[in-house]
């Protein structure tokens, strides 16, 4: 269990205007506020909570069983929760975040290769089918240079990674949402990311 998973309602509420690089051409006057919530508490302690002001909310951490994305029967059970909560909100959002802090150890070899980079793709498109989610949230922390003491990392993790938001993509095509969390500090904004070639292919990066 990662120690970040300790926090219950990280409300981190992102009064943004949506960057949703996918619907540039709407107007500034369209776009829409997003109230975001990750949440990493159990079945039913969500309920303390007023969801129905929330746009989005992103359940963490799903993690990789070999190439596969894996979610524990008991993650399963809060994923059927949340997605129950649209019932009091229509319009909630519910998705599911990856990694996380420590929790992407395997992630430079799995996501190196094509082979890796498409089992981990339909195994998400699988995972969204069956818990009737809206998309999945990257959390790789980090591409291309130091995360947590003893992850694996290098250089070729920065095209890796734009290699495998495509895959995903092309997996989930346009009715899935695919987001990403980044880091606000200089050594990941200049070495982590193809920023060009990803923003593109993603609703967000949070």
């Amino acid at each position: 269990m990662i120690s970040m998973i300790v926090l219950r309602l990280l409300f981190f509420t992102f009064f943004f205007l949506s960057n949703d690089s996918r619907a540039q051409t709407a107007s500034r006057q369209n776009r829409k506020v997003l109230v975001i919530a990750y949440y990493s508490g159990n079945a039913t302690e969500i309920d303390k909570y007023e969801t129905e002001k929330l746009t989005h909310i992103i359940y963490s951490f799903a993690l990789l069983r070999g190439n596969r994305l894996h979610v524990s029967t008991a993650a399963g059970t809060i994923l059927k929760k949340l997605v129950s909560l649209k019932s009091k909100n229509r319009s909630l959002n519910v998705q599911l975040a990856f990694g996380g802090w420590g929790g992407c150890k395997t992630c430079p070899k799995v996501f190196s290769t094509e082979t890796g980079r498409n089992e981990f793709a339909i195994s998400v498109k699988e995972i969204l089918s069956k818990y009737q989610l809206d998309g999945i949230d990257i959390d790789w922390e980090y591409p291309a240079i130091q995360g947590p003491i003893g992850h694996h990392f290098s250089a070729a993790d920065k095209q890796h990674f734009t290699r495998l938001i495509e895959t995903l993509r092309r997996e989930l095509g346009n009715d899935k949402e695919i987001s990403f969390a980044a880091g606000s500090f200089s050594e990941f904004l200049y070495q982590s990311i193809e920023w060009k070639k990803v923003v593109p292919l993603v609703n967000r990066v949070h």
